[in-house]
This record gives structure tokens, C-alpha cells and sequence, in this order.
């Protein structure tokens, strides 16, 4: 008998093994925005029956966040139906007194719901946020199938920070933008922030940390190592925005668990005033002179401006000198730029603080005109009036004629009497003592109200001569205009 029943047991169908299912926790984050994982995290499998604190990942103050990403994997043959995969809270998990009714533990629901049937092989993920409203104990079960896990975790109490300015006190919490306006380069704003310890007890708080366009953001007041707040103690820093750069500029002020955005807008700064400083304020013509502009303090940031002339000549009814302009630019408008940090303006494009131009060949005024940002300085010069500068002379000959070619300018515009002395070899003066006299006011009024490079003029007088045209050896040459006679030039 026991024989028979031996060998029907062994004759019995074997039952089919039981689908596996096992929990694994693949990923943890306190930054749901970039999903970096928790430093030191890794992944972990979850037994049955078992507990995950939390705690254990990162330490939690309230309002505080940690998503967990799990992943459900079906092992063995066979299906499993994970529909019925949930998350529900518990009721005060530690025996607190004074426990607020409330959950941490929820399900995310921008995620794909259970498929139902998890078949061999098969893989579920899905998240778990842990968003502790109040500093205390909080519990959930999650349950698949017939598996039931606890997820614990607990928050302590989270200090209150304020932001202090002019405005008065707002109160920021983790991810709070702290806006500091618009503010002009060279200039500053600073805001206050004040941590209150509401905690009931002692914290230790890190000094704050800036990160960002920080050449425009700087701590002020800031303590530098870690400081041990008591109960109801105050913690307390600045922060200084001073644009580097015109824009929208950020940072992100870390303190305390909180992470603050700061902004600003950097606005062009106010350029200083100046000095608009001519090297003369009388000069000659034909010749060069030359203006430098200073800043009256160093500029906050590179500034730039134009200097300009105008001329007004003495004499109505004549055309413009188009010679008066200035040297690196061949016109009457040169630019500047005061780099930041200094003072004197740097002209054309060049390290060159002059702005050199040309005095051309009339009498009358220059006006030198400077604006830089809402600033603008001007300054006059005068163009000496005089009698007339004969440069240089030659002569040509030919058979009976000797041709006199003179150069010069007559800034006046008004030569009328040309006079000629004659030498021969010997020095001797050929002809009368006063000279040959020619009157040239009506051809030089002619040619100056024609001319636009002011008094300039080249004068060719042709003499018809008797006998050997080589026995002239020199002709001196003096002409008049309305303030007297020029310097003699000798042509040969």
C-alpha cells in the first residue's frame, strides 16, 4: 500500500511555477526639471514586504522635492496583470502627536498607466514624488499584484527667506525670481536677504553661492564658512548687480536649500561729461592744429562720440574751403572712443587722443562741435586774417618772353596789385626801382569766387622782352590785398 501511493505521487502533475514579479528603484532626483540624479545614487532592488526611507537618498526639508523612478520587471514564463498598481497614503506612519492629515507620496500623472498584462520579460516604469508639505512624518503603500511596499520618509521644518529693498520684505522660496530692474552700466543696485530660523531648533546654514553671469553679480556682507543659526535667528547677506553688459543678465543665488533666480536689466550708462580742449584758439592758415576730448571722471564702460568742425569765412559771397577738415578722415566729422576705465578719447579708430586737421587758406572761424551720449561741448577757433604768403616762384622762358609762375594763398581773398622787380646776372635791378606794377583784382576776384580750396592760387604773369630773354636772371615778386603787402618771393 505504501508502495502504491509512493508511485502515485510520483505520477502526480507538477504545479507550474508562479510569474515573478520584482520591483527595482532606477533612478532618484531633486531637480525633476533636469533630472540629474541624486550624487551617489544607485540603482536598488525592492524584496517584498520591504521598506524604502527615503531619508536614506537625500535629507528633506517641507516643500522639498525627490521624484523615484521605479521600474516593474516581469521574470519567469507566464503574464502578470499590474493594472491594479497603486499608491496610497497612510495615516500618521510614525505616532506623531499633533500629526497633520496630509500625503507626500503620488503617483505622477503625466505618465503612461499600466498596460494591465506584463508579460516574460516585460518592463513598467513609473515615478513617485515625494512633496512633503509639512515638517513632519509621512508613509504610502505601493502595492502590484501581490506585492506591498512601504515607502517612509520624513521632513524637517524649512527656514523663511525674505528679500529686503526698497520696496520693503517678500518672502522666496526654491525657485523664487528676485528681480532687480533696470539698472544703467556704471551704476549698482543692492537687494538684502534675510533667513529667519522658524525651525524650532538650530541649523547650520552653507555661505550662499553665486553661479552665472556672475561679472555682474557680487555678495556682499556674505559669511564665508558655515554658520550655526539658533531658533529664531537671523541670517543675512547682500547682493549687488552692477551690469557688465546691457541685456537681460542672470544668475542663481543658492542658499539654504533654495535656489533664487536673479535678473536685471543692464542698460547703456549715462557717458560722463567732458572737456572739449583745442590746442589754440587762434591759428594761421596753411597750417595744422589739432583738438583732444577728456572725460571729466573715467567711463563706466567704452563710450563713443563724434567731434565735428564748421567753417565760416570771413568774406561773404565766397565759395567754402574745402580744405579745412581733418587729417585721418579727409572730412569734417571724425569719431572717438573712450575705452572703459580711462579718460581720453582715442580718435579714428586708432590709439591716437588728437584729432589733427588742417587749417586751410581763408580767413575766418572754425567751430568744433563734440556730443558724446546726451552730452555736447563745443569751442571756436579763429583763422587769422593777413597779408597775402607768396610760397615759391620759377620762371619760364621762350624767345621774347619771360613767363613768371608764383605760388601762394591769400586768406583774405582780396589781392588787387601785383609788383615785379627785375635783376640781371649781377644782381642789378633792370628797370625803374618801384618795379613793374600790375593791378589783379578783378582776375583774382574772378578765380576766388570760383575756387573751393579757399585763398590758394597760382599766379602765371607772361612779359614780353626785347633783346636777350636770358639776361633776366631773377624776378622778385610782392602782391597786396586789403591788410598789405606780402614778403617778396624770388623766382629764377
Amino acid at each position: 500500500m505504501t508502495r502504491a501511493l509512493w508511485l502515485l505521487l510520483l505520477l502526480m502533475p507538477v504545479p507550474a511555477l508562479r510569474a515573478e514579479l520584482q520591483l527595482w528603484l532606477v533612478g532618484a532626483t531633486t531637480d525633476p526639471e533636469t533630472w540629474s540624479p541624486v550624487p551617489g545614487f544607485k540603482q536598488t532592488p525592492l524584496s517584498n514586504g520591504s521598506t524604502l526611507d527615503v531619508n536614506t537618498i537625500s535629507p528633506f526639508r517641507e516643500n522639498d522635492i525627490l521624484d523615484l523612478r521605479f521600474e516593474l520587471r516581469k521574470v519567469g514564463s507566464g503574464s502578470e496583470d499590474i493594472s491594479g498598481l497603486a499608491v496610497n497614503g497612510m495615516q500618521n506612519p510614525c505616532g506623531q502627536s499633533g500629526w497633520i492629515n496630509g500625503t507626500a507620496f503620488q503617483w505622477m500623472k503625466n505618465q503612461q498607466m499600466p498596460p494591465g498584462l506584463l508579460g516574460s520579460g516585460g518592463k513598467y516604469v513609473f515615478e513617485v514624488r515625494f512633496l512633503p508639505p509639512k515638517p513632519q512624518c509621512y508613509g504610502a503603500y505601493l502595492t502590484v499584484a501581490n506585492l506591498v511596499f512601504t515607502l517612509r520618509g520624513s521632513a524637517t521644518g524649512r527656514t523663511t527667506m525674505f528679500e529686503i529693498d526698497t520696496l520693503g520684505q517678500r518672502q522666496l522660496i526654491n525657485g523664487s525670481p528676485s528681480d532687480f530692474g533696470n539698472i544703467r552700466q556704471g551704476e549698482s543696485y543692492t537687494k538684502g536677504y534675510r533667513i529667519v530660523n522658524s525651525t524650532g531648533a538650530p541649523v547650520v546654514i552653507a555661505p550662499p553661492v553665486l553661479q552665472g553671469e556672475t561679472a555682474s553679480w557680487s555678495l556682499v556682507e556674505a559669511p564665508e564658512s558655515d554658520r550655526t543659526v539658533p531658533k529664531d535667528g537671523l541670517y543675512e547677506f547682500k547682493v549687488e548687480f552692477r551690469p557688465a553688459r546691457t541685456g537681460l543678465v542672470s544668475a542663481t543665488l543658492t542658499v539654504d536649500g533654495r535656489a533664487i533666480r536673479l535678473v536685471g536689466n543692464g542698460l547703456a550708462g549715462l557717458a560722463p561729461d567732458f572737456r572739449l580742449l583745442p590746442s589754440a584758439m587762434d591759428v594761421d592758415s596753411a597750417s595744422q592744429a589739432d583738438a583732444r576730448i577728456e572725460l571729466v571722471s573715467p567711463a563706466a564702460q567704452a563710450v563713443s562720440g563724434t567731434l565735428s568742425l564748421v567753417f565760416e569765412g570771413d568774406v561773404g559771397g565766397m565759395p567754402d574751403d574745402t580744405r579745412i577738415q581733418f587729417i585721418a578722415t579727409g572730412s569734417r566729422s571724425i569719431g572717438f572712443r573712450v575705452p572703459a576705465g580711462a579718460t581720453r578719447a582715442q580718435f579714428a579708430n586708432s590709439s591716437n587722443e588728437s584729432a589733427l586737421f588742417q587749417t586751410g587758406a581763408s580767413a575766418g572761424k572754425i567751430r568744433l562741435v563734440a556730443t558724446l551720449g546726451q552730452w555736447e561741448h563745443s569751442a571756436q577757433l579763429s583763422i587769422r586774417s593777413d597779408a597775402p604768403k607768396l610760397v615759391s616762384g620759377s620762371l619760364a622762358r621762350t624767345p621774347g618772353t619771360l613767363t613768371v609762375l608764383v605760388d601762394g594763398f591769400d586768406n583774405t581773398r582780396s589781392a588787387s596789385l601785383a609788383t615785379f622787380y627785375f635783376f640781371d646776372a649781377g644782381g642789378e635791378q633792370i628797370g625803374s626801382a618801384s618795379g613793374v606794377e600790375a593791378l589783379v583784382s578783378d582776375v583774382f576776384g574772378a578765380f576766388f569766387r570760383a575756387s573751393t580750396t579757399g585763398g590758394l592760387f597760382s599766379m602765371r604773369a607772361a612779359f614780353p622782352v626785347q633783346g636777350d630773354v636770358n639776361a633776366i636772371q631773377s624776378v622778385q615778386v610782392a602782391l597786396k590785398n586789403k591788410l598789405g603787402i606780402s614778403q617778396r618771393v624770388t623766382a629764377r
